[in-house]
């Protein structure tokens, strides 16, 4: 048999089924970084200053800034401005897409501010008793902006006065009616020059929609009144 070992006198016995817990010793707290000298400061922002002057770094800069002077000349309706800038950019940078969406918007709403002006200024013109100066400001307006409708019926009007191209006269009232159909002015304009080009027909059905918009329109059932003599 084996002589059974007996525990040193004195010695702790660890606790029944279970294993002493291991306390772990405290990391020592960090040294406070030392502070960094004025030189090595200065070195820092010389490599900076360094890195911004780097052309691709510059470049990178100055696209941002036009980016953001297009982007602030549309809110504040500078389309003018703003198209020069979102140019500029494309100029540096021809892939960009975002600016190429961005130029387009800015070429369409400078067109369509530029177009409203002519407008106006046709209709000043026009006051003055300038027919012809108004008229070129009208057709600018629609070369403008062929989506503007009264641009098209006050080229159209002036034109008829002026007894320019019957068929150009025709086409920019036609447009100004399929822009807004609903405008009285717009729809007795189209079927007086209509009548004028012998198309009785056609320049009737849009005297009856002069005198559906509005029943009390002297001139519309004048002219229809006449035309269905014709027709009878």
């Amino acid at each position: 048999t084996f002589a059974s070992v007996q525990p040193t006198p004195g010695a702790a016995r660890p606790a029944s089924g279970a294993f002493a817990s291991v306390q772990p010793t405290p990391a020592p707290a960090p040294a406070p970084a030392a502070p960094e000298d004025p030189e090595s400061e200065a070195r820092r922002a010389e490599r900076q200053a360094r890195l911004a002057r780097h052309p691709y770094m510059a470049r990178s800069h100055k696209l941002t800034e036009l980016i953001a002077r297009g982007r602030a000349a549309i809110t504040r309706g500078d389309f003018e401005r703003a198209y020069q800038d979102f140019n500029h950019v494309l100029g540096l940078d021809p892939k960009n897409r975002e600016v190429a969406a961005l130029l387009v918007d800015a070429r369409r709403k400078h067109d369509q501010h530029r177009a409203q002006a002519e407008v106006e200024r046709g209709q000043q013109m026009e006051m003055r008793g300038d027919f012809a100066g108004a008229q070129s400001a009208y057709k600018l307006a629609v070369s403008l902006n062929g989506d503007n409708p009264e641009a098209a019926y006050q080229a159209a009007r002036v034109g008829r006065e002026l007894n320019q191209d019957p068929q150009e006269v025709r086409a920019l009232a036609q447009r100004a009616v399929e822009l807004k159909p609903g405008r009285v002015e717009y729809q007795l304009l189209l079927g007086q020059v209509l009548l004028l080009a012998g198309q009785k027909k056609q320049a009737k059905h849009h005297f009856e929609e002069v005198v559906r918009l509005d029943p009390d329109h002297a001139e519309g059932r004048a002219a229809l009144k006449k035309l269905r003599w014709t027709f009878s």
